[in-house]
């Protein structure tokens, strides 16, 4: 079993790729790719529905990163969601060659309440229900979250590269109550997403605790550029995008494909960018 290669382009639009000069080596290089906000609501926009039905139409499988959502974010992701609907009763999308990742609970019932008829993933925002990523690998520690989302039709999980090659309690999975078998892992690399907040860490103007950021208009300053920030009590180099805060770890941390599949991590995902 080959291991799936995935590209998470996030927002940039497939023509940004293409005046980048990435297009052709990321169609040539990977078979899905991965459009979509997966951190933050107010970059939602339906013009990824072009870009998915062009992509199918070129052989390549897509999912659809959704964020975290407030009552605004709601709003648009049920309108994003009606749209999608629309082009697969027109025969422009393949329902089959599209998955949706979630990372809130209210996108879950959205996907239930349009009948959507692709498959949900559960995002990296949600991983920490199931699994424990904190120190040095990926441990299943609650086997009745697992149910629970399989009942919802969700068996795969996105998690983010630590920078080694994880440790896993997965074959102690009885005892934890669970069957390894029920589920697989997307890996991101080579970000590491720390850390998310509800308001932009690079945008926001100073807040006071007692004031609201609804009135603060979303400049999508993300867009352009990443930062990297240090700290006297951190040794790490951080990056900051948008809402997000990452770690990079660019070096290989395994040995063979074969290594991944033993931890049931069947898709990679490069993301050229945090």
């Amino acid at each position: 079993m080959a291991i799936e290669k995935g590209i998470r382009l996030g927002t940039m639009t497939l023509a940004d790729l293409k005046k980048s000069g990435g297009l052709e080596a990321a169609m040539r290089g990977f078979t899905r790719f991965y459009l979509g906000p997966e951190f933050c609501e107010n970059l939602l926009d339906g013009s990824v529905c072009a870009e998915i039905a062009w992509l199918q139409g070129q052989g390549k499988k897509i999912c659809l990163l959704t964020p975290l959502l407030s009552e605004k974010g709601a709003r648009l992701l049920n309108s994003l969601f009606k749209r999608l609907l629309k082009l697969v009763k027109g025969g422009k999308i393949d329902p089959a060659g599209l998955e949706i990742t979630v990372n809130d609970f209210g996108a879950i019932e959205l996907a239930k309440r349009n009948r959507l008829p692709f498959k949900l993933n559960a995002g990296r925002l949600l991983r920490n229900n199931v699994f424990d990523d904190a120190v040095d690998g990926f441990k299943v520690h609650n086997g009745r979250v697992l149910e629970f989302f399989s009942k919802l039709g969700i068996t795969r999980y996105e998690l983010s590269t630590i920078g080694i090659f994880p440790k896993v309690n997965f074959a102690s999975g009885r005892f934890y109550g669970f069957n390894r078998r029920t589920f697989k892992i997307t890996l991101y690399y080579p970000y590491l997403d720390l850390t998310n907040t509800r308001t932009c860490l690079v945008g926001m103007r100073d807040v006071p605790p007692e004031g609201s950021a609804l009135g603060v208009t979303c400049a999508r300053e993300c867009l352009i550029s990443s930062f990297e920030i240090t700290h006297p009590s951190i040794r790490e180099k951080l990056l900051v995008r948008g809402n997000t805060i990452f770690l990079e770890f660019p070096d290989k941390f395994y040995a063979s494909e074969k290594d991944l599949l033993t931890i049931n991590v069947d898709r990679l995902v490069y993301a050229p960018f945090p």
